[in-house]
């Protein structure tokens, strides 16, 4: 044996369903494997359902297949064109998200397109609840410095601190963290 250790690939069936979600197409033992990761939600049903954020980048990563039906399967650009249709910050989300995953964090859906995902400390999924919250900015896109302000003052009021991660032009992100100064006797 030359000391090679077995990873189990898992690759299961989805497809994107009549409200256009990504679903688990049969129940399967494996549904665990993606919940203790942090990826999807059970929905009422019993459905797991993927966002579209995590559905690409479990695509790219080969851990799942989507279906387009009779046998035939989604190609990578033919999702990003379907999730860029309906959501057109999608590859900037995408992009984040890729890059959080990367680093090992657990990133689930956020507040909102400004409060954009909440990012658990590693090793918390499950145990406490998201310590951040991601603000995402697009290079060239204009934010105001006052909405900035209240994107942070509402992560604050979660008692989440904020990340702002600018994305540029080449998908490269800079990220940074926002804390509250106090000055006094100026």
């Amino acid at each position: 044996m030359s000391g090679e250790v077995a990873v189990k690939q898992v690759v299961c069936e989805f497809k994107i369903d009549e409200q256009g979600r990504v679903v688990l197409v049969k129940p399967s033992s494996e549904v665990s494997w993606f919940l203790e990761r942090g990826y999807g939600e059970v929905d009422k049903t019993g459905v797991l359902v993927l966002s579209p954020v995590e559905a690409l980048y479990l695509f790219e990563a080969g851990k799942i297949r989507v279906e387009k039906g009779e046998g035939d399967a989604y190609t990578f650009e033919e999702l990003v064109d379907i999730f860029s249709r309906r959501s057109p910050t999608f590859w900037r989300d995408f992009v984040i998200y890729r890059d959080l995953r990367k680093r090992r964090y657990v990133v689930k859906e956020g507040f909102s397109n400004d409060l954009r995902f909440r990012l658990f400390e590693r090793g918390e999924y499950g145990e406490k609840p998201a310590k951040y919250v991601v603000i995402p900015i697009q290079e060239g896109r204009e934010m105001s410095i006052d909405q900035l302000l209240k994107l942070i003052r509402t992560c604050r009021s979660m008692n989440k601190e904020p990340i702002i991660a600018v994305v540029d032009r080449r998908n490269e992100i800079v990220y940074y963290s926002a804390s509250q100064v106090e000055l006094r006797n100026v």
